[in-house]
C-alpha cells in the first residue's frame, strides 16, 4: 500500500528506493533525529498532508470523507489549521472523530511526542519495528523487509504468523511473517514521549452489546447512516471531479452500495465485476448494470490463471493472508486505467455488519483460536497461543480478525492506484448496526427488512447466495435433537437437516473434512464466483504451474517442523491448504531476496 515510511531516531538509515514511477515522492528530513518520506498515489492530495511547521510535524494519508464537516465545526480554514486545531483541543485521539480510510503520523515539537496511527477498521495498514537508536515505520512490509535488509537487521520468520496464514487464512492482532514486525490493529495508536518509550493504545473499540430497538427503529437506523456514508464517500469523488467507480457482484452488499448511490442521484457510475463466467456473479451484476444504465466492465477469472499472479500480489501482502483472496481482484483492476475514477466503493464485510459471523442465534462468550479459520489441518500448531487482546465474545473476535486484518487484506489491490471505501465500513453505521439485537441480525433479518421497506426494487433481483429473491421471515431458535452423543437440526428443520445429513455422507465417504469450508469438496463444481477446485481439476497447465512453483521454491523452507508441515499441506491436503502454503512460501521468497 502506498503511503510513508519514518524512521525516528537518531542516525539517518537509507530507505529502500521506491521504483513505481507513478507515485508523488517527498522528503522531510529533520536534525530533531528523524526522517520521513512519503510515497502516493496522486490521487486526493488535499486530504493528504505532508507538513514540517515550527511547531508540528503532520503525515496524513489516506481519505477523511467528513474533512469538511471538521473544518466547519473548528472553525478552521484549512485542513492544516483544521487538524492542529482538533490534537490541541482534543488531545492524542483527536483522529478518532476521522470517518474514512486513514493512518498518520504527527510529531508534537514542543512536548518532543510522537503519534502514529491507523484508522478504526484498520483498512490503512501500519507497520513497525524497533532499529538500534529508534523507531521504523511504514505503510508497507514491502518498505519494512526492503529497508531493513538494506540497513543489515534481522529478517528472521515469524512461525507464529506462518500457522495463522496456513489456518485462519491471515494474521491476526499484531502478527506479520516477520518475527521483530508488527502490524498496528485497527483502533489503536502508537505514542512515543521524552522518554522514548513506546506506548500502544486503543483509541476506538466495537461492541456488539445489544440495545433495545423495534424493527422499525433498527431500519430507520441502517437508512439513516448508511445514506450518510454514501454521501460522504461519493460526494468525495465529485469534490476531486472524478467518476464513479464500484464493485458489482450478484451478492447484496455491493449491490446495495451501487443501488444507494444511484438512487441519491449518483448515476454515473461504472460497476465492475470479476467471476466464473457461467456464474451467477455474471448474469446478475450484468442485469443490475443494464437496468441502471451503468458503464460496466466484466473480467472473466474462467481456468483460475489468476492464480499465476501470485509473485505480483504477494509484495502487497507477504504472506498476511491466502494470495488467490487478491490475485482474483487484481487480475481486473491492474488492467483499469484510474486517472478519470476516484474511490472504488465497495460493499466489504456488509453481510457481516447488518447479518452476524454467528451460526446460531445466540451470543458466544467463548473466543478460541480457529473460529473464523479456513482450515483446520494445523490448529493444533497454535493451541498454545495467548490473545494479546481481550475480545467481547466470539462475533467481535471474528470482527477484529477474519474481517479487519482477513477481508481487509483483500482491499490492499486498489490501493495500489486509488483510495477505497466500503459504506458498511463506516464507523456510524457499524456501531448502529453492531446494537441491534441479534434475533433482528440473525439470518440476515434486517438486513432484508431494510432492502424491502426502503429499496424494494433493489429485491426483484435474485441473491447468488441462495438463488432466489429475498423475503421477509422471523427468526425463531432451531429445533435440535440427539444422535448418540451429537446434537444435530431436528428433522423438521428442513434445509438444516438436510445439509447436515449432506455433510455426514460427505464426510464418510471422504469427500469433506470435518469442520472444512465447501471450498475444500473433493468434487469439483464451477457453479461458483471463484470454482478452485474445478479449474484445478480441468486446467492441467494451472497445476503445473502451481506444482513448478513449489518445487523450485520449497527449498526456501525451513527445516524444522513448519517446512515439514507445509510440505504436508501442498503435497498431502486439499487445494485451499495448498494455496495457503504457497503464501507463506512466496513470503518466504521475497524475504530471501
Amino acid at each position: 500500500m502506498p503511503g510513508f515510511i519514518a524512521h525516528i531516531g537518531k542516525e539517518k538509515i537509507p530507505f529502500a528506493p521506491e521504483t513505481r514511477t507513478k507515485l508523488v515522492v517527498d522528503r522531510i528530513e529533520s536534525p530533531l533525529g528523524y526522517q520521513i518520506e512519503r510515497r502516493v498515489v496522486n490521487k486526493f492530495m488535499n486530504d493528504r498532508l505532508f507538513i514540517d511547521t515550527g511547531k508540528y510535524t503532520i503525515v496524513l494519508e489516506g481519505i477523511v470523507l467528513n474533512n469538511h464537516e471538521l473544518m466547519a465545526q473548528y472553525k478552521a480554514l484549512t485542513w492544516q489549521n483544521c487538524i492542529t486545531k482538533m490534537y490541541e483541543q482534543e488531545g492524542d485521539a483527536f483522529f478518532n472523530a476521522f470517518r474514512g480510510s486513514f493512518s498518520g503520523m504527527l510529531y508534537d515539537k514542543h512536548q518532543d511526542k510522537w503519534l502514529i496511527y491507523t484508522n478504526h477498521t484498520g483498512e490503512k495498514q501500519v507497520f513497525y519495528t524497533q532499529t538500534e537508536d529508534g523507531l521504523l515505520i511504514a505503510s508497507e512490509m514491502r518498505y519494512m523487509v526492503e529497508t531493513m535488509r538494506l540497513n543489515h537487521l534481522p529478517l528472521e520468520l515469524n512461525e507464529t504468523g506462518c500457522y495463522f496464514t496456513l489456518t485462519h487464512g491471515f494474521c491476526i492482532e499484531d502478527h506479520t511473517l516477520v518475527q521483530s514486525v508488527k502490524k498496528l490493529e485497527a483502533g489503536y495508536y502508537l505514542r512515543i514521549g521524552r522518554d522514548k518509550k513506546i506506548e500502544h493504545i486503543q483509541y476506538h473499540r466495537f461492541s456488539n452489546k445489544p440495545k433495545q430497538m423495534t424493527q422499525d427503529e433498527a431500519v430507520e437506523g441502517i437508512d439513516k447512516y448508511f445514506r450518510q456514508a454514501i454521501k460522504r464517500a461519493f460526494e468525495k469523488d465529485r469534490e476531486y471531479g472524478c467518476k464513479h467507480i464500484a464493485c458489482l457482484s450478484g451478492g447484496l452488499d455491493s449491490r446495495m452500495t451501487v443501488w444507494v448511490a444511484h438512487q441519491m442521484g449518483y448515476t454515473d457510475q461504472l460497476n465492475i465485476t470479476f467471476s466464473q463466467s457461467s456464474h451467477l456473479d455474471f448474469s446478475i451484476a450484468q442485469k443490475i448494470a443494464t437496468d441502471l444504465h451503468h458503464d460496466w466492465l466484466f473480467k472473466p477469472l474462467d481456468g483460475g490463471d489468476c492464480i499465476r499472479l501470485i509473485d505480483e500480489v504477494s509484495p502487497m501482502t507477504y504472506g498476511m493472508t491466502n494470495f488467490f483472496n487478491m490475485s482474483h481482484g487484481w487480475s481486473l483492476e491492474r488492467l483499469i486505467d484510474y486517472e478519470r475514477y476516484g474511490i472504488m466503493h465497495t460493499g466489504q464485510v456488509g453481510d457481516v455488519v447488518l447479518g452476524t459471523f454467528y451460526h446460531k442465534m445466540e451470543y458466544n462468550p467463548l473466543v478460541k483460536v480457529g473460529q473464523g479459520a479456513y482450515s483446520h489441518e494445523m490448529i493444533e500448531r497454535l493451541s498454545d497461543y495467548q490473545f494479546e487482546q481481550d475480545y467481547e465474545d466470539e462475533e467481535i473476535f471474528c470482527l477484529y480478525t477474519r474481517g479487519f486484518t482477513g477481508a481487509n487484506q483483500g482491499l490492499l489491490t486498489y490501493q495500489e492506484n486509488t483510495e477505497q471505501y466500503s459504506p458498511f465500513m463506516d464507523v456510524d453505521l457499524l456501531e448502529f448496526a453492531y446494537s441491534i439485537p441479534l434475533e433482528l441480525r440473525f439470518n440476515h433479518k434486517i438486513y432484508f427488512d431494510w432492502i424491502l421497506d426502503k429499496y424494494p426494487a433493489a429485491a426483484e433481483y435474485i441473491w447468488e447466495k441462495t438463488r432466489t429473491k429475498i423475503h421477509r421471515f422471523e427468526n425463531r431458535l432451531m429445533r435440535t435433537m440427539h444422535i448418540l452423543r451429537y446434537e444435530v437440526p431436528h428433522w423438521s428443520e428442513g434445509r438444516e437437516f438436510r445439509d447436515y445429513v449432506k455433510g455426514f455422507i460427505l464426510r464418510r465417504l471422504g469427500l469433506k473434512k470435518k469442520k472444512a469450508k465447501q471450498e475444500t469438496l473433493v468434487i469439483a463444481s464451477k457453479d461458483k464466483m471463484n470454482p478452485l477446485d474445478y479449474w484445478y481439476q480441468t486446467n492441467p497447465a494451472l497445476r503445473e504451474f502451481m506444482d513448478t512453483y513449489w518445487q523450485e521454491h520449497k527449498h526456501l523452507l525451513p527445516t524444522n517442523q513448519l517446512g515439514k508441515d507445509m510440505t504436508h499441506l501442498y503435497e498431502d491436503c486439499v487445494l485451499y491448504d495448498k494455496l495457503q502454503s504457497l503464501s507463506v512460501l512466496a513470503a518466504i521468497k521475497l524475504m530471501n531476496q
